[in-house]
Protein backbone atom coordinates (compact mmCIF):
# COMPACT_ATOMS: atom_id res chain seq x y z
CA UNK A 1 0.00 0.00 0.00
CA UNK A 2 1.22 3.49 -0.81
CA UNK A 3 0.27 6.69 0.99
CA UNK A 4 0.34 10.11 -0.64
CA UNK A 5 0.62 13.46 1.06
CA UNK A 6 -1.78 15.44 -1.14
CA UNK A 7 -0.40 18.72 0.15
CA UNK A 8 2.98 17.98 -1.46
CA UNK A 9 1.92 18.39 -5.08
CA UNK A 10 -0.85 17.97 -7.61
CA UNK A 11 -2.05 14.39 -7.88
CA UNK A 12 -4.61 13.11 -10.37
CA UNK A 13 -6.68 9.96 -10.62
CA UNK A 14 -6.75 9.01 -14.31
CA UNK A 15 -9.33 6.49 -15.56
CA UNK A 16 -9.76 4.90 -18.97
CA UNK A 17 -11.52 1.71 -20.02
CA UNK A 18 -10.73 -0.95 -17.39
CA UNK A 19 -7.69 0.70 -15.78
CA UNK A 20 -6.80 3.61 -13.56
CA UNK A 21 -3.67 5.27 -12.23
CA UNK A 22 -2.68 7.98 -9.79
CA UNK A 23 0.03 10.33 -11.01
CA UNK A 24 1.69 13.50 -9.88
CA UNK A 25 1.64 16.07 -12.67
CA UNK A 26 1.42 19.82 -13.19
CA UNK A 27 -1.98 19.52 -14.91
CA UNK A 28 -4.60 17.01 -16.04
CA UNK A 29 -3.31 16.78 -19.63
CA UNK A 30 0.17 15.86 -18.44
CA UNK A 31 -1.40 13.31 -16.08
CA UNK A 32 -3.24 11.68 -19.01
CA UNK A 33 -0.12 11.58 -21.19
CA UNK A 34 2.05 10.17 -18.40
CA UNK A 35 -0.55 7.51 -17.61
CA UNK A 36 -0.90 6.48 -21.26
CA UNK A 37 2.86 6.23 -21.76
CA UNK A 38 3.29 4.12 -18.62
CA UNK A 39 0.34 1.85 -19.43
CA UNK A 40 1.51 1.36 -23.04
CA UNK A 41 4.92 0.32 -21.70
CA UNK A 42 3.32 -2.12 -19.25
CA UNK A 43 0.54 -3.59 -21.40
CA UNK A 44 1.60 -2.89 -24.98
CA UNK A 45 -0.93 -4.20 -27.48
CA UNK A 46 -3.07 -5.63 -24.68
CA UNK A 47 -3.92 -2.17 -23.32
CA UNK A 48 -7.64 -1.46 -23.48
CA UNK A 49 -8.69 2.06 -24.44
CA UNK A 50 -12.00 3.85 -24.56
CA UNK A 51 -12.72 7.10 -26.41
CA UNK A 52 -12.52 9.19 -23.23
CA UNK A 53 -10.16 9.54 -20.29
CA UNK A 54 -11.41 10.98 -17.01
CA UNK A 55 -9.16 12.89 -14.66
CA UNK A 56 -9.95 13.91 -11.14
CA UNK A 57 -7.62 16.05 -9.08
CA UNK A 58 -7.07 14.54 -5.68
CA UNK A 59 -7.44 17.41 -3.25
CA UNK A 60 -6.72 17.30 0.45
CA UNK A 61 -10.08 19.01 1.14
CA UNK A 62 -12.78 16.94 -0.55
CA UNK A 63 -15.49 18.94 1.17
CA UNK A 64 -14.64 21.99 -0.93
CA UNK A 65 -17.46 23.47 -3.03
CA UNK A 66 -15.11 23.36 -6.02
CA UNK A 67 -14.64 19.59 -5.77
CA UNK A 68 -16.88 18.80 -8.75
CA UNK A 69 -14.83 21.17 -10.90
CA UNK A 70 -11.80 18.94 -10.40
CA UNK A 71 -13.21 16.30 -12.82
CA UNK A 72 -12.30 16.63 -16.52
CA UNK A 73 -12.94 14.55 -19.62
CA UNK A 74 -10.34 14.15 -22.36
CA UNK A 75 -10.27 12.64 -25.84
CA UNK A 76 -8.00 9.59 -25.76
CA UNK A 77 -6.94 10.16 -29.38
CA UNK A 78 -5.80 13.69 -28.52
CA UNK A 79 -3.89 12.44 -25.47
CA UNK A 80 -2.24 9.76 -27.62
CA UNK A 81 -1.16 12.45 -30.09
CA UNK A 82 0.26 14.46 -27.19
CA UNK A 83 2.21 11.34 -26.19
CA UNK A 84 3.66 11.00 -29.70
CA UNK A 85 1.52 7.97 -30.57
CA UNK A 86 0.19 9.42 -33.84
CA UNK A 87 -0.53 6.12 -35.63
CA UNK A 88 -2.40 4.71 -32.63
CA UNK A 89 -4.33 7.98 -32.28
CA UNK A 90 -5.32 7.85 -35.94
CA UNK A 91 -6.48 4.22 -35.61
CA UNK A 92 -8.50 5.10 -32.52
CA UNK A 93 -10.16 8.02 -34.33
CA UNK A 94 -11.25 5.72 -37.14
CA UNK A 95 -12.65 3.16 -34.70
CA UNK A 96 -14.63 5.67 -32.64
CA UNK A 97 -15.38 8.02 -35.57
CA UNK A 98 -14.20 10.93 -33.43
Amino acid sequence: MKFLDLSEGRFYLVRCSDWASVVQAKNEVDACVESLVEMLERKGGDLKLSSVMITQRLAHDIMSEEYDEEVCYHSVSTMLENAGQHDLASNLKSIFKA
